[in-house]
């Protein structure tokens, strides 16, 4: 239910800010990884994008739930800047191994499976 709902804003992300990109994106049990591109010059910072996604989310998560208030995200996000081709590969690299690591160490095997994988 939460996956389904942090996909489709990850997909809204790109109508609501008209000068991004998602290039990629891996929606785990209890995380996310987003590459996000920004095409131009903006005042539209990350911190600005990953504030309303998690808001989106968080209001929408709670009304399927029928509560009011509870957080779901994290305070904190990590945020790097991919200054060139090697480093983007690598971390795609990083995002598409991410849910083999994660259910080896959640789980000693695959015995379950992310949400999604792009």
């Amino acid at each position: 239910m939460y996956g389904k709902i942090a996909e489709e804003e990850i997909n809204n992300l790109k109508n609501r800010y008209k000068n991004i990109s998602i290039d990629n994106y891996i929606i785990m049990p209890n995380h996310i990884h987003l590459i996000i591109k920004i095409k131009e010059k903006t005042n539209i910072n990350v911190g600005d994008i990953i504030c309303t996604y998690k808001s989106i989310t968080t209001k929408r998560c709670n009304k399927k739930n029928k509560i009011k208030g509870k957080q779901i995200w994290q305070r904190n996000y990590y945020e790097h800047v991919i200054r060139n081709e090697k480093e983007y590969y690598k971390i795609l690299e990083y995002m598409n191994n991410n849910p083999i690591r994660w259910l080896e160490k959640k789980t000693g095997g695959l015995e379950a499976r992310p949400y999604k994988i792009y």
